[in-house]
Order: C-alpha cells, then sequence, then structure tokens
C-alpha cells in the first residue's frame, strides 16, 4: 500500500511524502545506516535512476513472432512470412518504385 503526494516547497525543492509499508522502511533505514546516506539521499538517487530507465527504449526485446495458426503447418507461404522485416516499409517501396508523390492526393 503506496500513497504518494506533495505536501511543501521548501528552497526550490519539492518535499514528498511517501508511505511505506513497515518491512520496507525497516530495510531503507538499514540501507541508509550502512551507508551512511540520508533516506533522502537513497530515494532521490534510486528515482532519478527509476525515471532514466523508463525513458530509455526497451533493450532486447525482440518483435512477436506473426500468429501464422491461419495457415496449414505445410503451407509453403510459411517460410517467406516475416523475412522482409527489417526491410523498407510499403510507403518506401512505393515511393521508390512510383516516385516520391505516389500518395499524394
Amino acid at each position: 500500500m503506496s500513497y504518494i503526494w506533495t505536501t511543501i516547497v521548501r528552497q526550490g525543492a519539492i518535499m514528498l511524502s511517501v508511505r511505506l509499508p513497515e518491512t520496507t522502511e525497516r530495510d531503507l533505514a538499514q540501507f541508509c545506516a550502512v551507508r551512511k546516506m540520508t533516506k533522502s539521499q537513497v530515494v532521490q538517487e534510486a528515482l532519478a535512476e527509476y525515471l532514466l530507465t523508463a525513458k530509455s527504449p526497451p533493450v532486447g526485446k525482440p518483435a512477436p513472432e506473426p500468429d501464422l495458426s491461419f495457415l496449414a503447418p505445410d503451407d509453403p507461404i510459411r517460410q517467406f512470412i516475416g523475412m522482409a522485416k527489417d526491410g523498407p516499409s510499403t510507403d518506401e517501396w512505393m515511393a521508390i518504385t512510383r516516385g516520391e508523390d505516389w500518395n499524394k492526393t
């Protein structure tokens, strides 16, 4: 159970109150004591890292394989599905073969 709300602004910094489960608060206090850091320092660093990671695109996550359940297992077209997934898009091919204004009205 976590509730977050902004409460006070002092010297250009916003004070944030966060409710934590007792176990998380206890772990945070022990972490801070061992590393000689304040809870604010730990939370600020952790939140900054979390937000930076959240902005980055996922790494190494391949595109899902196409659903071929509608094809028979021995359908010869199966071997060709997806083979051009890294190539030009349909719009790019149309521009290449018919000129840049192929889709202008």
